[in-house]
């Protein structure tokens, strides 16, 4: 039915999967490029919402108007994405140790990963943030996929995508997550603020009652060596947060479609378009450079950020009764000292607010994604954006202006027909790497290798089950490893997968002889716990069907098997499968406990 031969991808994975990197050494003499270098085309997803703030599905092209700098642009590529069709359960229940990439429920064509910031959140708002998780978490809709990652002093990935509620509960109460909050370096906490207010106002007493000219001197001094020190670890935080933003587009620009990035924080120190930041304009001066490749970055990568407050609703600080004791005036009375005191403390509060909401607009502004705030309810707000971001359009047009000057370029849209609401990035910076080819020749390296990352989300272009069973009897001491990594050490399970495709999903062209021809790329991957690949494979399969075979495969699919030695380190067995002919993939991920218990047991 088909021919299995030795492939070098193996030996190549056996260099690249260890890394995230997704490069590859191409062979000159098959490079045919079907593309001239000098077109560019800018992509833009826009999520449209009506007055009940409910996404809007069905509009067609016509009805989108995109502009450039104020200037009219031609549209090259318009798809709509709202999900994909409803499936309640597969079509037959599927045997013990069998697996499908066939979606069991309506899932939303984005990929959806939950941001922890420890570096830029108070420790009492991480424990906020990590109960209402809990919640979300043991109420959450089939189908829902999530994955999540934690910044403090470093981005740190903890959990890969899944709807397991049981993975992501321990995820998210796990050593590397938000579970154990953790206080922030470089961010104040009240009390230190509270502490420096009042020491500067102890001597400013003392310089009032002695008319000290020193002293209120001294204190000056304390005042602006806090607030530089302040500036400083804001400074830091901005450095921290625009790296692990680069670092995060990095890891999701393998994945296809748009990325939501849910942004947990208590501050957001950054902007990615426009000129207003938190850290001021001589921080974004400094920064400039970095800004503009983390919008690229993230421009690339179709990453759009929804942060969302983890203070909950702000309550001023006059209400909170652990706040600083009134300092002392002399020459005040008490209750005009008190009054003056109050009007003061509740204007530095509302600007501080309105200055953390004007960050998060801006910041889900220039991405095209949504800030919700001032809410107790951020299960509620989680669920929103979970809805509104895996419903959108996705509109690519190629700019009137050539001229690459890396400058800010402005983007309108504009949907005729209603009155609607739009979310989408409002720019980009105009550089080379900002921009996607309009068309693409065939991938020169493995084309399954950025869908191979463990977590990443389940392609579905081509659906399959997967049987997995321990091999019976199991190899003897000493044979030969099924597998391409040379230097595997340790006991090792061996288990044969068996496959099942799809056939309507597979380009089989006729021959002359009658029968159907293919070819196929078949990965096998082990991860252990962290995601450190243990063993693998790459195969190519020339299928070749008969007529007689090939109506059996229309009905009953294609089938084949292939076997591969796990380490007894090994937690999820990731596969792949890539049709050469159509240039589509599916791809599963299944944690080998679900397995293990029977595919190692008696016989």
């Amino acid at each position: 039915m088909f021919a299995t031969r030795g492939c070098l991808l193996g030996v190549v994975l056996l260099s690249v999967f260890p890394a995230y990197s997704q490069t590859s050494n191409p062979d000159s003499s098959s490079q045919q490029p079907t593309f001239r270098a000098n077109v560019r085309r800018v992509l833009v997803d826009v999520v449209v919402t009506n007055s009940k703030d409910e996404p809007v599905t069905g509009l067609p092209q016509e009805q989108f108007l995109i502009f450039e700098d104020g200037k009219p642009q031609a549209l090259t590529s318009f798809e709509e994405h709202a999900g994909l069709p409803d499936m309640s359960a597969l079509q037959a229940k599927l045997p013990p140790n069998t697996f499908s990439n066939l979606p069991l429920a309506k899932t939303g064509d984005a990929a959806n990963i939950l941001l922890l910031d420890a570096l830029n959140t108070q420790m009492s708002d991480q424990s906020y943030v990590h109960a209402q998780m809990i919640k979300y978490i043991k109420g959450i809709r089939p189908g829902t996929r999530l994955a999540i990652f934690t910044l403090g002093a470093r981005l740190r990935f903890v959990q890969g995508f899944t709807g397991d509620p049981a993975v992501l509960m321990a995820a998210v109460n796990g050593q590397k997550s938000a579970g154990n909050p953790q206080l922030s370096p470089l961010l104040q906490t009240s009390t230190e603020v509270d502490a420096n207010a009042r020491m500067v106002a102890q001597m400013q007493e003392m310089a009032a009652s002695t008319g000290s000219a020193q002293i209120q001197a001294s204190a000056d001094a304390l005042k602006q060596f806090q607030q530089e020190t302040a500036s400083s670890q804001t400074d830091a935080r901005v450095q921290i947060t625009l790296e692990a933003m680069q670092q995060l587009a990095r890891y999701l620009q393998g994945i296809p479609g748009r990325k939501n990035v849910i942004w947990f924080s208590g501050s957001f120190p950054l902007s990615i378009f426009g000129d207003f930041s938190l850290g001021g304009a001589e921080v974004m001066r400094q920064y400039q450079a970095d800004v503009a490749r983390t919008a690229n970055l993230l421009t690339a990568a179709q990453v759009a950020i929804y942060p969302i407050g983890a203070q909950g609703i702000a309550v001023d600080r006059q209400y909170d009764f652990s706040g600083p004791q009134l300092p002392k005036i002399a020459g005040v009375k008490a209750e005009q000292q008190m009054t003056q005191y109050q009007v003061n403390d509740l204007q530095a509060g509302s600007t501080e607010r309105n200055a953390s909401f004007a960050a998060m607009d801006e910041l889900a502004k220039d991405t095209g994604g949504e800030a919700l705030y001032n809410t107790n309810g951020l299960n509620d707000a989680l669920a929103h954006v979970l809805n509104h971001g895996t419903h959108y359009y996705t509109i690519t047009y190629s700019p009137t202006n050539k001229n690459m000057d890396g400058r800010l370029r402005h983007i309108e849209v504009k949907v005729s027909g209603g009155s609607y609401q739009l979310s989408y990035r409002r720019g980009y910076y105009a550089t080379n790497e900002t921009f996607v080819q309009s068309a693409q020749s065939k991938p020169t390296g493995d084309p399954l290798r950025p869908l191979m990352d463990h977590g990443t989300p389940d392609s579905t272009s081509i659906v399959y089950t997967m049987r997995v069973l321990a091999a019976s009897p199991q190899p003897a001491a000493g044979a030969q490893r099924a597998g391409d990594n040379e230097n595997m050490k340790g006991p090792v399970t061996r288990y044969s997968v068996s496959f099942n495709v799809a056939a309507d999903h597979l380009t089989l062209e006729p021959a002359p002889d009658g029968a159907r021809h293919g070819n196929l790329e078949v990965t096998l991957l082990g991860y252990d716990r962290d995601g450190k690949p243990l063993n693998w494979m790459v195969r190519m399969l020339e299928l070749t069907l008969p007529p007689d075979r090939y109506s059996v495969a229309q009905a009953k699919g294609v089938s084949f098997s292939l076997e591969i030695d796990v380490p007894t380190a090994a937690v999820y067995l990731r596969s792949g499968v890539y049709d050469q002919g159509s240039s589509k993939a599916g791809t599963l991920e299944i944690p080998l406990a679900a397995v293990v218990a029977q595919a190692i047991g008696p016989k």
